[in-house]
């Protein structure tokens, strides 16, 4: 019953996440929309592969899916990215914890 509510293993992956975006891709828009493009769907893969494995490691609630979210999105604005990006980065990262074939 109260592992339900224990949501340390999702903070920390989502913190995980963050820094793998924040690691690959760029944030200044210096950076050509191609290059940046193909940085962002580097990224994206390297996500897929840990997503992939970590619903695997952890059965995930409609809570822990949350903190999980909400913790990756906050390090992504903290550390500078547009809300455009931080929210489809974040929408992606959701449909890949509750995609069976993702």
């Amino acid at each position: 019953m109260f592992s339900w509510f224990s949501t340390k293993r999702s903070v920390a992956f989502g913190s995980e996440l963050a820094a793998i975006v924040i690691e690959l891709v760029p944030k200044d828009d210096a950076t050509p929309e191609a290059k940046r493009q193909s940085k962002i769907n580097y990224a994206k893969e390297k996500m897929q592969r840990r997503i992939r494995q970590f619903k695997q490691e952890e059965v995930l609630n409609f809570f822990k899916t949350a903190k999980l979210l909400n913790t990756f999105q906050w390090a992504l604005k903290d550390a500078g990215y547009s809300k455009e990006l931080t929210s489809s980065l974040s929408s992606w990262v959701f449909v890949g914890l509750r995609n069976v074939n993702f």
